[in-house]
């Protein structure tokens, strides 16, 4: 019983003296939890990739809006590729918060891509007393010769991350034909931060 009670004493020991060593292991993974708001990895249980034909579904979302005249052409951020909004597509909220007096929109759509393919969009729309103030593309994901995506994460301090990044695949001849796939895929990717003030804009770092 002694050599239990000591070897019990000697862990508790060690534990306590890794803890002294770094103070902060423990509340710094409570307040990286605690402060996202919003990330890729909510949304993904939303999304369903259609391997028939390489395009993102919507799934598991109800209540379909119609865009109106003015969302549909209201300027977006990070909109690298142009796909624009369709009256064709219907979009879905999947979450809403409120931060510095400002509303917070999450939705997500289907835009046209390359010679008519489907591109799976989320965007963030900023509202102040109703009135749109802002949007910001957080993902877009789409399989046209190289594979694109993004991971997003949107915090309480106020910060944006995205990580965009872009997977190619394919061989081409001289000519610019497929001729097959690389063994090793070249994979690139960019990190742009953003920052949302007080007043619902979106302001790139």
């Amino acid at each position: 019983m002694k050599k239990i009670t000591f070897l019990i004493l000697i862990l508790v020991f060690f534990s306590c003296k890794k803890d002294a060593k770094n103070p902060d292991s423990v509340t710094t993974k409570a307040i990286i939890t605690d402060s996202t708001i919003y990330s890729s990895t909510a949304i993904q249980n939303y999304l369903k990739l259609n391997p028939k034909f390489s395009e993102y579904q919507i799934i598991g979302l109800h209540n379909p809006k119609e865009f109106t005249v003015k969302e549909l052409t209201f300027p977006v951020k990070e909109n690298d590729f142009d796909y624009n909004k369709s009256a064709d597509f219907k979009y879905f909220i999947a979450t809403t918060f409120d931060l510095n007096k400002t509303n917070y929109k999450v939705i997500t759509y289907i835009s046209y891509g390359e010679n008519g393919s489907k591109v799976l969009n989320i965007q963030l729309n900023s509202y102040l007393s109703g009135a749109q103030v802002d949007a910001l593309l957080l993902d877009c994901r789409f399989t046209f010769e190289t594979e694109y995506y993004r991971n997003f994460s949107i915090n309480s301090n106020g910060t944006i991350t995205l990580k965009k990044s872009a997977i190619d695949s394919l061989l081409f001849n001289e000519e610019g034909d497929i001729i097959g796939q690389k063994a090793v895929k070249d994979t690139t990717t960019e990190v742009v931060l953003y920052k949302m003030n007080s007043m619902g804009h979106f302001i790139k770092s």
